[in-house]
């Protein structure tokens, strides 16, 4: 049994500025669309997965990207099986994430939508492998051991870049 694990870079954000809280930041215009173009496609590489968690970052910019990746699940034939928003995404805790993630079923698949650098940092030491995410970008990856100690048995499934946004 493995698990599936999907981290999401949420889609391109509106930039920081006085007043705005980090976490109240949202998707810029246009960005939505993009993902839900690329997404179909994305989420659809899915096929044979019965079901997914979905697991969000509590910023804006996040919840906006997961019901997009919501929709391509279900398009893609995936039962979505529950929505969890976590905290731990948006702080970047990489204890909580892990802990959360041992605690699922050797067989679940889960949708991560946060942030960078965890995204990156988490694709790293789960599978060894270094890659960039631009906004939007999904990388899926199959855990055969403990999250905690999955860098020798973690797997790169597949890597899509998100979509250009002006």
């Amino acid at each position: 049994m493995a698990r599936t694990l999907i981290l999401v870079r949420h889609g391109k954000a509106e930039k920081p500025r006085l007043g705005l809280a980090d976490a109240d930041r949202a998707l810029v215009p246009g960005a939505a669309d993009a993902l839900e173009a690329t997404y179909k496609t994305t989420f659809s590489l899915l096929r044979g997965t019965d079901s997914a968690e979905l697991w969000v970052s509590p910023a804006l910019r996040a919840r906006q990207t997961a019901a997009q990746v919501s929709r391509a699940l279900v398009r893609s034939g995936v039962k979505l099986e529950a929505t969890r928003e976590l905290s731990c995404l948006l702080e970047q805790d990489e204890e909580a994430f892990q802990t959360l993630l041992e605690q699922t079923p050797e067989d679940a698949c889960i949708v991560a939508v946060g942030h960078i650098p965890f995204m990156e940092d988490e694709l790293t030491e789960l599978t060894g492998i270094d890659l960039s995410f631009s906004p939007g970008s999904v990388a899926a990856a199959r855990l055969t051991g403990s999250p905690r100690h999955a860098a020798s048995s973690g797997e790169l499934l597949w890597f899509v870049r998100g979509p250009k946004v002006e």
